[in-house]
């Protein structure tokens, strides 16, 4: 099994030259061949024969291609350039791919030496080789394609992947010296993502490849090999494959039903218009119900927001989410929206402990303690501007009551109970409203009230470049003058969830007060307080978001009601959900780092995509988790008179 939750990095190739061509040491095995782009079509393309099933296939949201070896990327945009040429296709394509020798830029370089027709495409994928962090790494290289790499051993990686295939790619270096790459584990690993008529191509037609496929399932026929190679491996899926259990029944992640092509979003902040923004780009309708009139108007409507990652001394599943939203978001916010100034702590030793661990991608030390060179602060009004385009009809009004009528459909009412939208797909994202309208998830759910304070400055202090950060946090403006200060947050009971009269500011300037206690207060003087904002963020008691499918809790509790004895054995069916009903909430004081990647994550499991997420890591957001947790413990017994 794939082992993610770490802060691991995998190594780059060691490479060398053989005779001009470049060369792994580690397999003693070349890249590609000189006729490297007609191999590639020969060999890939026909041998899956793409086109046709891409004719054939023309009205399906997808088509996925999963590869296993990526190497210099070069089957990726051999591919690329036949999906951009054929014009009877589906709406994306999605091109996954495993690593665990990642080349580095340089040596992307060299690899394409003697492929000048290729020089211009390598912008596609050249950000793609400066990533080492082991797991799923995903990138839009077009408009309607996605490449998302796995880093790390093909089997485990294919092991956390949620997706459908519908043709493979074989192409890990010589059976004889990786025959890692053309085991048993892994043609099974491919059989659970394969679907009947799921084809698959590649160089080889070892006696042992071929075996390890009719084992898993694989209908196997040698055709001639490409040019002095006497043959090749072509087959399909076969129609019967054998069941294989799928890991973790109760993480169940739905596809919607049928194909939506309406969606309604409760709720308008972050995560709301990050999911949006997503099901835009996929064709959907949007709708969005929001009690304020404009995006942004509860608890992420502060003028500016910090983004960075949470990162901790030991390995942890939270952390590494994190991270890989920190990384996902750095991609997807624009350069007018996000500004990577760096943040500066105070160097806590539980912050030197994680600078030990990790490299230094994230963060370095420095004089004033340990410095998060990537991080920054999110502008949120030009955030909106960016974001809001892709919703089609807003609705400004609170939420009453939601309800499934016979054929399927959801309908949202107001607070009189009248319906205001009708929709194929609803998704709950009203942060801590949230659970007015889903109030079995209460338990599980906390609300912090937190307090921002915007202030003008008539000088700018020359030593505030970076955001400062300790308890409290300073966001500097600098072309603005302006600096924002936070970090605010203190517990409410649950009567007060909903009270909008208790989140109006006592100390209008909270933050500023605290802030004078610190020896860089002098940095702040004669400051002009512009605006003070109050709010409640959602998050739940392990302090990871709320996202995916909403869980029938009565049902679950019926069908897992055993759990506490432990039978490992027993199999249990997927988790009951409602249909079409989904939730992204309880994001807390992150929402703004971790709500493009689970926006991008809940879509494809609505649309029956390829997950960007492993398995490890989209289960601990998963709301089932809960009820999860609950019945493994054994019942209370009841107590006596």
């Amino acid at each position: 099994m794939l082992k993610p939750l770490s802060y691991r990095n995998i190594c780059s190739a060691d490479t060398g030259f053989q005779q001009s061509q470049l060369v792994n040491r580690l397999f003693e095995d070349i890249y590609h061949h000189r006729d490297a782009i007609a191999e590639s079509r020969y060999v890939f393309h026909e041998g899956n024969d793409l086109v046709r099933q891409w004719h054939n296939c023309a009205s399906k949201e997808s088509f996925v291609i999963a590869e296993t070896g990526f190497g210099s990327g070069l089957n990726f945009l051999t591919t690329r350039r036949l999906w951009q040429s054929t014009d009877k296709k589906p709406k994306r394509l999605h091109f996954i791919s495993t690593e665990q020798w990642l080349l580095t830029p340089e040596q992307l370089n060299q690899a394409y030496t003697d492929i000048p027709e290729l020089h211009a495409d390598l912008a596609a994928i050249r950000p793609v080789f400066s990533k080492r962090r082991a797991g799923f790494h995903t990138f839009h290289t077009d408009a309607d394609i996605t490449l998302t790499l796995l880093l790390g051993d093909a089997t485990a990686c294919f092991r956390q992947l949620k997706a459908t295939v519908d043709a493979w790619f074989l192409d890990g270096f010589s059976p004889a010296k990786n025959p890692d790459m053309w085991s048993t584990e892994l043609m099974t690993a491919m059989a659970r993502l394969s679907r009947p008529g799921t084809t698959f191509a590649t160089f080889t037609a070892a006696s042992k490849v071929r075996k390890n496929l009719l084992s898993a399932g694989f209908a196997v026929s040698k055709t001639p090999g490409f040019q002095g190679k006497r043959e090749r491996l072509i087959g399909h899926f076969s129609e019967n494959p054998t069941p294989i259990q799928e890991q973790k029944s109760w993480a169940a992640v739905p596809r919607a039903k049928p194909t939506p092509r309406h969606i309604a979003i409760i709720g308008g902040g972050v995560a709301g218009l990050c999911l949006a923004h997503r099901a835009g780009q996929s064709g959907l309708r949007v709708t969005v119900i929001d009690r304020h009139p404009q995006p942004l108007g509860g608890a992420s409507g502060n003028p500016y927001a910090m983004m960075m990652p949470y990162l901790t001394a030991r390995s942890s599943p939270e952390a590494l989410f994190y991270w890989r939203a920190f990384d996902y978001a750095k991609n997807f916010y624009p350069d007018s929206v996000f500004h990577a100034i760096g943040v500066q702590t105070d160097g806590r030793m539980g912050d030197r402990d994680v600078r030990k661990t990790l490299d230094h991608e994230l963060i370095h030390n420095n004089d004033a303690g340990i410095c998060y060179p990537g991080s920054g602060y999110i502008d949120t009004a030009a955030l909106a501007s960016h974001l809001l385009p892709a919703v089609n009809d807003w609705i400004t009004a609170a939420v009453g009551d939601i309800k499934c009528t016979d054929q399927g459909r959801w309908h949202v009412q107001n607070t009189d109970l009248k319906t205001i939208c009708d929709s194929d797909v609803l998704v709950v994202a009203a942060g801590i409203q949230s659970i007015q309208l889903l109030p079995d998830l209460q338990p599980f759910v906390t609300a912090r009230g937190g307090q921002t304070e915007l202030y003008q400055l008539s000088d700018w202090p020359a030593p505030l470049h970076s955001i400062q950060h300790n308890k409290h946090y300073v966001i500097p403006i600098k072309h603005q003058k302006q600096i924002l200060i936070g970090g605010d947050y203190h517990h409410l009971p649950s009567a007060d969830w909903f009270n909008t009269l208790g989140q109006r500011p006592k100390t209008p300037q909270l933050n500023y007060q605290a802030w004078q206690q610190q020896s860089n207060r002098f940095l702040f003087d004669h400051a002009q307080l512009l605006q003070t904002r109050m709010g409640i963020r959602a998050g739940t008691t392990d302090h990871l978001p709320l996202c995916g499918p909403v869980v029938n809790s009565a049902q679950f509790k019926l069908d897992y009601a055993d759990l506490h004895h432990g039978r490992h054995w027993q199999s249990y069916p997927p988790a009951a959900v409602h249909k079409n009903l989904y939730l992204l909430s309880g994001l807390g004081s992150r929402g703004y780092t971790s709500a493009p990647l689970l926006a991008d994550y809940l879509m494809a499991m609505i649309l029956n995509q390829p997950l960007p997420l492993e398995h490890d890591l989209f289960k601990i957001v998963h709301p089932g988790r809960f009820y999860y947790r609950q019945l493994k413990k054994p019942p209370q017994p009841a107590s006596g008179d």
